[in-house]
């Protein structure tokens, strides 16, 4: 990774940062879309040397998604109730902690407040955020997914926990009608012989597999059978498939079988699930999108 330096006077109060930030030493400082809130926070940096990445990491881009350009706040048809996603834009204070927390809305105060219930933490001690923390929010509606950033502005806890957002003043939204494929873990196995498989990534239409032992020939049809969680309902799914490709791997004298297979004969409720437990990932976990 080449690091290019910046000064602080490439920065701008109230605006996304277009780059991570790094020190000197390859640390990262601060996440691509932090907004400085003040100048004396950014007059912080000015003694330290930061630096930038020469190239956004792909991982970051979504061109695969079609940007739907200017968005208001009206145009997402939100409804009390409406699942999100919120996380810290500041990189977490508790590293190895999930830095992704569902909440749902409770209701907005146009151009004032976006109200939201608390969401619920494995900390044992305090809430996920505090009064003053960035925040950035994901959520699907239908087909397409948005994306903003905001303040928390107030935390209230009597007579029930819940937060004060900031209006968000600037959304991003795609559409992702396309198959999106996902990076995952799912233990599964070829019904056909009971062959223990991983599935390795997965889309609506198939999947990735690597296995000890070889699934079949080309061409040859497969049945994939695995669980899949979507909203913390676990959803068993037996699905049909045709071995379109197979390369072997050895590493560490183990030898491991990457296959490539295509459903066939796939059923509308299976396509459902699947595609709600990819869009939940892209909210969830964007990194995982491949």
């Amino acid at each position: 990774m080449e690091l290019i330096p910046i000064q602080t006077t490439d920065l701008i109060v109230g605006q996304p940062l277009p780059w991570d930030l790094f020190d000197q030493g390859r640390q990262p400082i601060q996440k691509r879309g932090y907004i400085f809130k003040t100048e004396d926070e950014l007059k912080q940096l000015e003694d330290s040397l930061i630096f930038r990445m020469q190239k956004q990491d792909p991982e970051q881009t979504e061109s695969t998604m079609d940007s739907l350009g200017k968005i208001s706040f009206e145009d997402m048809h939100l409804k009390v109730g409406h699942k999100m996603h919120l996380s810290l834009a500041t990189y977490s204070r508790n590293p190895g902690e999930s830095n992704s927390h569902a909440t749902s809305m409770i209701g907005y105060v146009q151009d004032g407040t976006l109200i939201v219930s608390m969401p619920i933490s494995d900390q044992l001690i305090g809430e996920p955020f505090i009064e003053g923390d960035q925040i950035h929010v994901r959520l699907i509606t239908g087909q397409y997914a948005y994306k903003f950033t905001v303040f928390v502005e107030k935390i209230i806890r009597v007579p029930f926990k819940y937060l004060h957002l900031s209006f968000p003043k600037e959304i991003q939204g795609q559409n992702i009608r396309k198959s999106r494929r996902i990076k995952c873990n799912l233990q599964a196995t070829v019904a056909e012989k009971a062959i223990p498989i991983t599935i390795s990534d997965l889309s609506t239409c198939g999947a990735g597999i690597t296995s000890h032992l070889p699934l079949g020939t080309l061409g040859s049809a497969v049945t994939l059978s695995f669980v899949i969680a979507v909203h913390d309902r676990e959803i068993p799914l037996s699905i049909k498939a045709i071995i379109r490709s197979a390369k072997q791997n050895t590493k560490k004298n183990q030898k491991t079988i990457c296959s490539g297979v295509e459903y066939t004969g796939i059923k509308p409720d299976q396509v459902f699930a699947l595609r709600h437990l990819i869009y939940q990932e892209i909210v969830e976990h964007p990194e995982n999108v491949i």
